[in-house]
């Protein structure tokens, strides 16, 4: 079972029990000590773990220090897609059929210095790709410096995305009561 490293400076905020394509999981959601940039739209570094295994399922990572630097080029992405997915789950890489690479932005409302709210950008590579034995998608978002901000896996798509979406505040917002937000 490989371990996800929390980064520096979040605390566990909630953690929850649902279910993703009928099966149980365990999300969690950690954000920043320092209560900057807290809530929902905000800075966080979420994951889901299957109940029954604790396979990691998927995790994303929303911080405005991922929204400068240069992002990878296309085989720098796919290098470091292969380097995460060996130690996530090895074999797996060999398996996927890669769809396409391309940039990918996810929107995070930080505060500037006057303390009003502002949208930032963080972007990275999405190396996209499906699961010909499983019928479902699987992705990895690498940021500047090769870091990963989201992977997810066991997605299944019918005219759109089915799976639900525990790492996407968006989603959240419109699908949970606030308790779980």
């Amino acid at each position: 079972m490989v371990k996800l490293q929390i980064p520096e400076g979040y605390t566990l905020r909630n953690m929850h029990n649902q279910k993703q394509n009928h099966h149980n999981v365990q999300v969690f959601r950690y954000e920043k000590d320092s209560g900057e940039n807290n809530g929902l739209g905000g800075e966080h570094f979420s994951y889901v773990v299957n109940k029954s295994n604790n396979k990691i399922i998927g995790f994303t990572w929303m911080d405005q220090s991922l929204c400068t630097g240069e992002l990878p080029s296309k085989e720098e992405t796919e290098a470091a897609a292969k380097a995460f997915l060996d130690k996530v789950e090895p074999g797996l890489f060999k398996k996927l059929q890669n769809l396409w690479i391309d940039k990918h932005d996810e929107m995070i409302a930080v505060e500037d210095y006057t303390g009003q709210s502002r949208m930032i950008t963080v972007s990275g590579m999405k190396y996209k790709c499906y699961l010909k034995e499983q019928d479902d998608y699987a992705w990895v978002i690498v940021g500047p410096g090769g870091k990963i901000i989201t992977f997810e896996q066991g997605i299944i798509w019918n005219n759109g995305r089915v799976t639900e979406k525990w790492l996407h505040d968006s989603w959240l917002k419109n699908n949970c009561p606030t308790s779980l937000q």
